[in-house]
């Protein structure tokens, strides 16, 4: 049976009170407290710790190379790895407007058909037939569910949470992907320059090869010197194929960034992008943590799972649902009469039973807000340890390629003295044969360690967390808008 709202002056009274009950009422449970992480007053390996740091600057006056300018302007636009990140950013912001849109009442269009079946006449039971009946009824019905516990409210905030977090896990990609494409470039000119030293001393040992195997068949010559000689255009030439080798997995990589199918991949000379990188300053550690993206995502996971506390919280106490109703209704399809409206007040529910199974939920809460408590400080932890061993990795290249260059210029003098002698019959090709080795194998680790300097320099940039900004789809309009409105509605929410 339906009443109408005029016979019932309960349901005013009573509307009035859980109406002034959730304006008034506050979220129960605890409010965020940030963790306290002690940071260094510098980061271990800097030597000039100041305010600039090199994560200030935007990735394309880090990286002036025009090839690698295009190929991570490339990345940004088409990695699939973004792509995903823009869809769970998507994913959480609508999960965000649908919990903003649970604090306001549901007004929809109800109706529906029906059809009572009587019973058969069974001849012998004496039993009248019953006979069909059938209704049918339509209008508009509302629902609305009072926060007075501040329940929805502080899943709003979980939502908005996440939302935050999976917009910084964007960053993070974002920032990723810029420093993936560079160390990937960086290592490609590497071994470039490896495959120069390389063909070089193919070609030269083979010229020697021909020399000496002239001599032999000319009679001066001797088998031991063409032997050796055969050898060390094989060992040039096994070094040869594995530098191809190298270029192609690091053409593969970098294809696989910008969602391209394997192929080569067009870059700036090596010796030009391979100079000695100038030193760069870090900053100071404190910036890190309103920098770097795996942070902020940890900080905005323990602001949500604080809000969690509280939206488990409620769960103890009485929840309240008020419904109403205005249609027009049939007890048959011939005829329809108005229905002024109908309300349901105090439909709530206090735990009984389930008490159990609240109180576990809200244990549990508690115990995933402790995880990432714990999850932050480790992140935190885990930053300065990646910063500092990105510094000491730079320092350490630096000492390598300045031993190496050393070494370079001694056995190239070696090399020359090498040839002289056996030209003036002092000692034999051996000795030009071990120095041609030596100075190959110098020449290769020169060209690695230069590709690992710049590389160093574009993972220290990655782990202070440089990158910004991001690309061109911030500025959509239309999803700003959507964001601004949600914002807007959940500020109104935690205001009463």
């Amino acid at each position: 049976m339906i009443r109408s709202l005029a016979s019932t002056p309960r349901f005013l009274t009573g509307g009035l009170l859980v109406i002034a009950l959730s304006a008034t009422g506050c979220a129960v449970g605890p409010n965020h407290k940030a963790p306290e992480v002690k940071s260094p007053e510098a980061h271990r390996g800097d030597k000039q710790s100041t305010a600039t740091s090199l994560a200030d600057l935007p990735w394309w006056e880090v990286y002036r190379d025009p090839a690698l300018f295009a190929l991570i302007k490339e990345a940004t636009e088409e990695s699939l790895d973004l792509r995903i990140a823009l869809s769970r950013v998507e994913i959480a912001r609508q999960a965000h407007r649908a919990a903003v849109w649970s604090l306001a009442p549901t007004i929809g269009l109800q109706g529906g058909v029906g059809d009572s079946l009587g019973s058969l006449d069974v001849p012998g039971l004496g039993y009248p037939p019953i006979q069909s009946q059938s209704a049918w009824g339509a209008g508009v019905g509302a629902s609305w569910e009072p926060d007075v516990w501040g329940r929805l409210r502080r899943l709003t905030q979980v939502a908005k949470h996440n939302l935050e977090a999976a917009d910084e896990d964007r960053r993070g990609v974002y920032i990723a992907l810029v420093g993936d494409v560079a160390e990937l470039y960086f290592a490609l000119v590497a071994a470039d320059l490896q495959k120069t030293y390389a063909e070089e001393a193919v070609a030269t040992r083979r010229e020697t090869l021909k020399l000496f195997e002239t001599r032999s068949l000319g009679g001066v010559g001797n088998d031991l010197e063409v032997s050796r000689a055969r050898a060390s255009v094989n060992q040039a030439e096994g070094q040869l194929a594995q530098v191809d080798f190298a270029i192609a997995a690091a053409e593969n990589a970098l294809s696989f960034f910008l969602a391209r199918i394997p192929g080569p991949i067009q870059r700036q000379s090596s010796m030009d992008a391979l100079k000695a990188p100038p030193a760069v300053p870090s900053g100071l550690p404190s910036t890190l943590l309103e920098r770097r993206p795996d942070i902020r995502v940890a900080e905005k996971l323990l602001l949500a799972a604080n809000a969690q506390i509280g939206a488990e919280l409620a769960d103890y106490f009485p929840k309240f649902q008020l419904t109403a109703f205005m249609g027009v209704a049939s007890p048959d399809l011939t005829d329809a009469s108005f229905v002024r409206g109908g309300a349901g007040l105090f439909n709530w529910t206090v735990p009984f039973l389930g008490g159990e199974r609240i109180r576990a939920e809200h244990k549990a809460a508690i115990a995933n807000w402790e995880l990432t408590t714990a999850a932050y400080e480790r992140t935190v932890l885990g930053a300065f340890r990646e910063v500092a061993n990105a510094l000491a990795n730079i320092q350490a290249l630096t000492v390598r390629r300045n031993a190496l260059d050393a070494q370079l210029l001694s056995l190239e003098a070696a090399e020359d003295l090498a040839v002289q002698r056996y030209q003036g019959g002092v000692a034999n090709y051996l000795d030009v044969l071990t120095t041609q080795e030596q100075l190959l194998v110098t020449q290769l680790s020169i060209a690695e360690v230069r590709g690992q300097e710049q590389a160093a320099v574009a993972r220290l940039y990655r782990t202070l967390g440089g990158g910004w900004p991001l690309p061109e789809e911030d500025d959509d309009e239309d999803k700003k808008a959507e964001d601004k409105k949600a914002d807007s509605a959940a500020k109104k929410s935690e205001t009463q």
